[in-house]
């Protein structure tokens, strides 16, 4: 989840008011109390409507799985992931996940098949995977993962949440929106506490900069104070014969200020998060009480979008590889059939990657280096039991590279932003003169003609008028340069796939 949730808000439209009281049943209290990202998806609920079936979701779920484009398991029920993240540098704490797949799981497979360590955490069979993860096996269909893999951690959560029986001292917010989805029914829920996250000072700097801000007649303070308490964030998602939703802002004050400007301040944010979808433009904005909400219908490209922002380790599922363990494959086709699964993967990911600042219509490098850095995760947790060595450093070099052109792009505005700080271009002042004629005729008589004039622009002012001439020149150099590291840098990415594809296909004497 990691930052990728910084901007999402929720949904409140007409559903069944009641739905099964086996709904994520043993997972509540296994969201450790100081959680601040919660995220739950009913996939039985939202794989069996109308709309999945009319556009063949479940089919297209395999095959998104396969790739490597989502982690969400085929035969996943249930999900619910929280974490924690430190939402001022963007990193990640802490993170768990809870899956209830159809019929039973054994984790001791799981550990054979991605080369993990087996393990009994407070009394529970539990497997330690090479990529810093822990799995445990809570029931025989519900399997459990949390990140990082520190043994005395994982104990204490688990020890924890086994007596947990009350709300205490865990977040009102995100207890709210595990409602939505228990209560209400929404089969995507995906919500934030982000209170006293703001400063003021950060706040009223961002506002100075909204244009619609200033011919609102809305006060800058008193925008600012509201802003600075927002309380949470929330993203909620229903399907029936459409797909549907809305985002929801929740503040601790009236929101009334943003009747008006709400919609393009919440849109602006969004962009900058790297978290915008098209749909949002066509949804309505409204305001209650505390809460600004955007509602509308969600396209396919809307939804996939969505889905795409889950980070759920493959590890939780055992579809992907067909050898349980050594000695398990007579005909010794694993190897080669892991080479191409995980080759394809990769592939894939690479070429999703390349379109999606076209297809989202990204419009900054913010905005696109967050999605860099989330697609070598992928790649970074694809499965690699059977893979091919020289296959698993090819992955690992793109992992590599996607990272090096996330730092780039990354860096095109720190780079500009400490060059324009550190640029003092002056100017002594200029002036400038249009000539004219004047005739005279008769004597003593006035003339005819255009006058002639001289303009004269102050060394202030000059100055001024220079910075922002050569500052316009530092930000054009900056992204000209990072853009020109970031083809470099697919270049490097298409020959090393372009290398790796006719080694593995002389090897294994099949087509990749």
């Amino acid at each position: 989840m990691n930052r990728c949730l910084l901007l999402l808000v929720t949904f409140s439209i007409t559903m069944p008011t009641v739905v099964a009281q086996s709904a994520f049943s043993g997972m509540r209290y296994r969201v450790p109390t100081d959680a601040n990202t919660l995220v739950m998806i009913n996939a039985d609920k939202m794989f069996g409507s109308a709309v999945a079936d009319r556009e063949r979701w479940s089919a297209r779920r395999k095959a998104a799985y396969d790739a490597g484009l989502t982690a969400l398991p085929p035969d996943a029920k249930e999900v619910l992931l929280a974490g924690r993240s430190d939402l001022e540098f963007g990193k990640s704490i802490w993170e768990m996940a809870l899956v209830r797949l159809q019929g039973k799981r054994s984790v001791s497979t799981v550990a054979q098949r991605f080369g993990g360590a087996m393990d009994n955490l407070e009394g529970r069979t539990a497997a330690k995977l090479p990529n810093d993860r822990y799995i445990i096996q809570l029931s025989d269909d519900l399997l459990g993962t949390y990140t990082p893999a520190n043994r005395q951690d994982v104990s204490r959560w688990l020890r924890k949440t086994d007596t947990t029986t009350s709300d205490a001292e865990y977040s009102p917010y995100l207890a709210q929106a595990f409602k939505y989805a228990t209560e209400v029914g929404t089969p995507v829920i995906m919500a934030m506490d982000v209170a006293d996250t703001l400063s003021a000072e950060l706040v009223k700097s961002r506002l100075e900069a909204f244009e619609p801000l200033k011919e609102s007649g809305v006060d800058l303070g008193e925008l600012t104070k509201l802003i600075t308490g927002v309380k949470g964030i929330t993203l909620g998602v229903t399907v029936t014969d459409k797909t549907v939703g809305a985002v929801r802002v929740d503040f601790s004050a009236d929101a009334g200020l943003l009747a008006n400007i709400g919609k393009p301040l919440l849109i602006q944010v969004l962009q900058r998060q790297g978290a915008m979808i098209d749909d949002f433009h066509d949804w309505t904005p409204s305001v209650s009480g505390n809460t600004l909400m955007l509602r509308g219908t969600l396209s396919t490209d809307g939804a996939r979008r969505v889905m795409s922002i889950l980070e759920l380790p493959h590890e939780l599922s055992d579809a992907m590889q067909l050898a349980s363990s050594p000695g398990s494959d007579p005909d010794g086709s694993a190897k080669t059939i892991a080479a191409q699964q995980y080759y394809n993967s990769v592939t894939t990911l690479i070429e999703d990657l390349r379109e999606k600042p076209k297809r989202d219509q990204v419009k900054t490098f913010g905005q696109a280096a967050m999605w860099y850095d989330r697609y070598a995760r992928k790649i970074d947790n694809l499965p690699i039991l059977n893979v091919d060595e020289e296959l698993l450093n090819y992955g690992s070099n793109i992992a590599e590279l996607f990272r090096s052109a996330e730092m780039s792009m990354k860096g095109v505005g720190m780079r500009a932003s400490n060059r324009r700080a550190s640029n003092n271009a002056g100017s002594g002042g200029y002036s400038y003169s249009s000539g004219g004629y004047r005739v005279g005729y008769g004597y003593n008589s006035g003339g005819y003609g255009p006058q002639g004039y001289t303009a004269t622009v102050g060394a202030g002012q000059a100055s001024l008028r220079e910075k922002g001439r050569t500052d316009a020149i530092i930000t054009r150099q900056e992204r000209t340069a990072g853009a020109a590291s970031v083809q470099q840098i697919w270049q490097m990415i298409d020959q090393e796939t372009a290398g790796i594809r006719r080694t593995m296909t002389e090897k294994y004497q099949i087509e990749f």
